[in-house]
């Protein structure tokens, strides 16, 4: 989904410890703070950074140049392992106070934007499998979005690795491009990660996940929630993007995914303003459709017990051949090929 209409998303508020913690990385490589932050165009303090952030296109220029001046391809790792939850302030809070790993997770989905909006996350589940999906919200450069999604993936594993008993060996990352030549210092932080494959997503067994976590506080998670509430006000973040909401609601169901007539009645809104609205933000209720059934494809698939045949039925293909071209489309791959090669994987 790109940043279009309204959004001015240079302006963007970045919490300052990212930026400090980027500044404390190139630290330790022999590159003193106040000559990359002039590099950068910041004519701002350490301490001022901290108190006030940064906005997003000041973030994105401090990021080049240390990794110019860094020279290492593993930057994003580095620079992801740094920000456990203790350093996402109010939302770290009420993770670190949720009752079980599930429930952190949806803390994370609802409060996103206070923490990473040049990315967009949708969390899903089936029986077995819960899953982040990340995808840019925003314009930027391949190398750009393959760090900035390098690093938010890192910060989440190593988020569940730390907070649920037992989940090192089980979870799994992907990463939709192809391996990087600083892959093996990847799975020494994460383990199991897969490249090129159709999405970029964090995947663990939702029993896992459904574990309580030793840290759960419910006064505690209260507070933070109501701490998190009051800044995303304050920040102008409570209204959810028409595209977020519609996203949410297309679910695949016995009867196949709701029309964009029963999205808009449940959005209590009408079909042309649902279009008018979705059009704003850069995209279309058919290409959010599009999304929710390449989604549902892969866990379909993953599933040995439901033929190729009746996954496309299930996603409303009358004709398999239509879900097969669609498949490659999304993947490089047909749907039998990714069976194959998640069948050699496991």
């Amino acid at each position: 989904m790109s940043a279009k209409g309204g959004d001015d998303w240079a302006r963007w508020f970045v919490p300052g410890v990212y930026t400090m913690t980027l500044l404390e990385i190139a630290a330790d490589r022999g590159h003193r703070a106040a000559d990359l932050l002039a590099r950068a165009g910041l004519a701002m303090q350490p301490r001022e950074i901290l108190e006030s952030g940064v906005t997003l296109e000041e973030q994105r220029r401090l990021v080049d140049v240390v990794r110019e001046v860094v020279d290492d391809p593993a930057l994003g790792v580095e620079f992801g392992w740094r920000l456990p939850p203790t350093a996402l302030g109010s939302v770290g809070y009420a993770i670190l106070s949720s009752a079980s790993g599930r429930d952190a997770l949806d803390i994370v989905r609802r409060f996103w934007p206070l923490v990473g909006r040049a990315l967009a996350i949708s969390i899903h589940e089936d029986d077995d499998t819960t899953f982040a999906e990340l995808v840019a919200s925003i314009p930027m450069s391949e190398d750009q979005r393959r760090m900035t999604t390098e690093v938010a993936l890192v910060t989440l594993t190593r988020g569940v690795l730390a907070l649920v008993p037992k989940a090192e060996g089980q979870t799994e990352v992907w990463f939709d491009y192809a391996e990087p030549r600083h892959a093996a210092r990847v799975r020494e932080r994460l383990g199991l990660v897969r490249y090129d494959m159709p999405s970029t997503c964090f995947r663990a067994p939702t029993a896992l996940l459904d574990r309580p976590l030793a840290m759960s506080n419910p006064a505690g998670l209260r507070a933070a929630v109501t701490w998190c509430e009051r800044e995303a006000e304050e920040r102008g973040l409570t209204e959810q993007r028409t595209a977020i909401r519609v996203q949410a609601e297309l679910r695949l169901g016995r009867e196949g995914y709701p029309s964009l007539d029963d999205v808009a009645k449940r959005l209590r809104t009408s079909p042309r303003t649902l279009r008018r609205q979705l059009e704003r933000e850069g995209t279309r209720f058919s290409t959010l459709l599009e999304d929710a059934r390449r989604r549902d494809a892969l866990r379909l698939l993953d599933n040995p017990a439901l033929s190729a045949a009746r996954v496309a039925a299930m996603l409303g293909y009358e004709d398999p051949a239509n879900f097969t071209r669609a498949f490659r489309r999304w993947t490089g791959r047909t749907p039998t090929r990714y069976r194959q090669e998640r069948s050699a994987d496991r």
